[in-house]
């Protein structure tokens, strides 16, 4: 499995996070392609590409530092509980939680944020994952 994979079915399996996003073909929100499908209904979650990547190598291992940000959106309503609690969430999911990747170990999983990224029809929550995956 890679780590966009990893990523969404981490998110995904989560009935508390699921509960809180709209649905989209059978299933929570959950977007793994920028920009999110035209179709799709706020509130929803975009985990896409790499912010970063780094090379982490050793002595005597190889690994890589990834960024990645997890962009949460809800609808502009005038109040932001919604997307801090899809945002607190995510968090909550990602932060020191090891990621199991085909030919890759997680060393070090941070989440940080979420940070505010409102737009003009919809309130957004950036929470950025930091990993160092090391080869086995």
């Amino acid at each position: 499995m890679n780590l966009t994979e990893a990523i969404y079915d981490r998110l995904v399996a989560d009935s508390d996070l699921a509960d809180m996003l709209a649905e989209y073909d059978n299933g929570p929100a959950i977007f793994t392609t920028d920009p999110a499908p035209a179709n799709a209904v706020l509130p929803y979650i975009v985990s896409a590409g790499h912010v970063a990547v780094s090379a982490h190598d050793t002595k005597t291992t190889r690994g890589r530092q990834i960024w990645r940000d997890v962009r949460c959106y809800a609808p502009a309503s005038g109040s932001a509980l919604v997307i801090e609690s899809i945002a607190e969430r995510v968090r909550n999911l990602l932060h020191r939680h090891n990621l199991q990747i085909s030919n890759g170990e997680t060393w070090v999983a941070e989440a940080s944020g979420p940070i505010a990224a409102d737009e003009e029809d919809a309130y957004g929550r950036i929470v950025t994952i930091r990993l160092i995956i090391m080869e086995v």
